[in-house]
């Protein structure tokens, strides 16, 4: 054979550069090319040509003008680059809709083992009618964009939809069972809508839904049901209709950015185990329940949009028994909208109900409330969160109008343990002085630190913040030894707040670290001529002094005292008590305004 560009018939014509050959499309695409061409891979119909055509058949390629981009394809399936559903995997008569042909490209990725696993979608509408079931890790399902290709308000994107007519699992991760399994992690979808439109159909209690006709769900539907894997990336995703958008249990460091979430009961579930997900720029619109968290735990929630979610019946977030004791749930940057057509409760109920599990650290930072106007004096919604079995949440600051709730937290139930921290700048109050309702009979404790425009406010249970003082006296007269140190017996506890003195032994033990005045006060009955009198404070029963703090002579036969103050640094479990030294035997006088001690923290 000779060079396929020679002219062959040895004529001055310009020689016309022929096809490329079979020869040189092998050497140029390898080993792994032949193969596939061996195979019959590139009998493509949608090339227009048979392969026999698109090497050789130079007036056939003429009329193809498409072609330079036609062998671009072949190019890209042999080098493995991606896998294009309409050009490799597609419909075979009698097939109605898409259902086979997804289940056939998983199985291609599933029994070839290539490292080749991202799908292309091309169309703009495909349909699916029964679960598509994914057995391999790092998958990924790419469409044209997001939103819808086509819808009846006018608001069409153009994107790539798929529609799900079964019942059950649209994509379901690994099989159902209990516990953690990597072998599906990886999934991802890109550029998509997700979209239930048959099987059975329920409504919804969204008010808002239903009055803009998108207020039934498909019973029994998830779009993603995840069994355990994890590592879920979706990115510019929309989820409209099911009974569950994302169901996940064991399904931990998932990643959504950017995903829409429409007209779902339960448009994201995190069940046990579903730990260190981050949600980050959400939108969600007339859901029943946008977020449900059980079990869950280490949750970052981030400039995400909540937009008239939920109804009378139903709160858009619920969290329930996360209560791991390292991780916390994070909402940060959030808009929590309610419109006009909603009665909500509340927006956020924290482990409510009879026999909740607890939950804790709920973290709600830069809130805005975009809450509408109270109508006949009723608000749209009551509080913004409603805190049952739950301690340790924190809502650090608000922004918009939290005026137009009841108030800005409830607590419910008859738990030990409610406690909430609130932080912010307040223009804005309920009438009452107060930012929450007790609607149970548990503890029910809410510390609020306000920035008014009167300046900083600290109101809540005054536990929390408890100065450290104590004051005895002595209750009889003492006797005092000539020559002798002798502990000060301050036997009657007058005021002692959180427990550290002991009235029998006469001594003060710190709970806390820290810088205390220890201050006292004795009195000397009638002495000896020229007596001299001494005190002094001792740590830790040590004999030697800490600190002397009086001596002086008396002048005459007389009474006298003995006074002085100190500042004491302290650990925790250091102790203090009070000492007194005469020359010649003498006693101390009893009496709250004779013979007393006081000692006060002052950091």
């Amino acid at each position: 054979m000779g060079d396929d560009t020679r002219n062959v018939n040895n004529s001055d014509k310009p020689v016309e550069k022929a096809p490329i050959t079979r020869r040189k499309l092998l050497m140029t695409i390898g080993a792994a090319g032949t193969a596939l061409l061996a195979g019959g891979l590139l009998e493509n119909k949608a090339l227009g040509m048979s392969v026999t055509e698109a090497v050789y058949d130079t007036e056939k390629k003429k009329k193809h003008k498409n072609y330079e981009t036609e062998l671009g394809i072949v190019e890209r399936k042999l080098n493995h680059v991606w896998i294009d559903l309409e050009e490799d995997f597609p419909i075979i008569p009698p097939e109605t809709d898409d259902t086979e042909r997804f289940k056939r490209v998983i199985k291609h990725i599933n029994d070839s083992g290539t490292n080749n696993r991202k799908i292309y979608l091309a169309k703009a509408e495909y349909t699916i009618a029964s679960t598509i079931q994914i057995g391999q890790r790092g998958i990924q399902i790419i469409g044209i964009r997001q939103g819808r290709p086509n819808d009846p308000s006018g608001k069409t994107e153009g994107g790539t939809r798929i529609n799900f007519t079964g019942t059950g699992p649209l994509f379901e991760l690994g099989t159902s069972g209990n516990g953690f399994s990597d072998a599906v992690q990886g999934f991802t979808l890109s550029h998509l809508n997700l979209t239930s439109v048959g099987g059975i159909r329920a409504t919804l209690n969204n008010p808002m839904a239903v009055a803009s006709n998108r207020g039934t769900y498909g019973l029994g539907t998830y779009a993603i049901k995840d069994n355990g894997n994890g590592n879920v990336e979706l990115s510019h995703v929309q989820i409209e209709r099911f009974e569950y958008g994302f169901w996940g249990m064991y399904s931990d460091v998932n990643s959504f950015d950017t995903v829409n979430l429409f007209y779902n009961k339960i448009a994201v579930f995190l069940g046990i185990g579903s730990s260190q997900n981050t949600l980050k720029e959400l939108y969600s619109i007339g859901n029943d329940t946008v977020l449900k968290v059980k079990g869950g735990s280490g949750l970052r929630v981030m400039d995400s949009q909540f937009v008239k979610d939920g109804s009378a019946t139903d709160a858009p977030i619920i969290v329930e028994d996360h209560h791991s004791p390292y991780d916390s749930a994070f909402f940060h940057r959030c808009w929590f909208e309610v419109g006009s057509s909603h009665r909500l409760d509340a927006f956020v109920k924290i482990s409510c109900g009879d026999n909740a599990e607890p939950s804790k650290s709920i973290i709600f930072r830069d809130s805005c409330l975009a809450i509408g106007q109270k109508v006949n004096g009723e608000p749209l919604c009551k509080y913004f969160v409603r805190v049952g079995n739950a301690s340790q949440i924190l809502i650090d600051e608000v922004t918009a109008f939290p005026h137009s709730l009841k108030k800005l937290v409830a607590f419910e139930g008859n738990y030990s343990r409610q406690r909430v921290v609130f932080k912010g700048s307040v223009d804005w109050d309920y009438g009452d002085g107060t930012l929450h309702d007790q609607l149970g009979t548990g503890e029910g404790k809410l510390i609020a630190q306000k920035y008014t425009k009167d300046g900083f406010e600290f109101s809540g249970s005054p536990s929390i913040l408890q100065p450290s003082f104590i004051r005895a006296y002595a209750g009889a007269q003492q006797a005092v030894p000539a020559a002798s140190w002798t502990k000060v017996s301050f036997t009657v506890e007058a005021t002692d707040i959180t427990g550290q003195y002991d009235p029998v032994s006469s001594v003060f033990t710190a709970k806390t670290a820290g810088i205390y005045l220890v201050s006292t006060y004795v009195q000397w009955n009638q002495q000896t001529d020229a007596n001299r009198t001494r005190m002094s404070v001792n740590l830790n029963g040590d004999a030697g002094a800490f600190a002397y703090i009086d001596d002086r002579v008396v002048g005459g036969a007389n009474h006298s005292m003995s006074t002085g103050s100190v500042p004491v640094k302290l650990n925790a479990g250091q102790t203090v008590d009070i000492r007194v030294w005469s020359e010649n035997a003498a006693s101390l006088s009893p009496g709250g305004a004779s013979t007393y001690l006081t000692i006060l923290k002052l950091a």
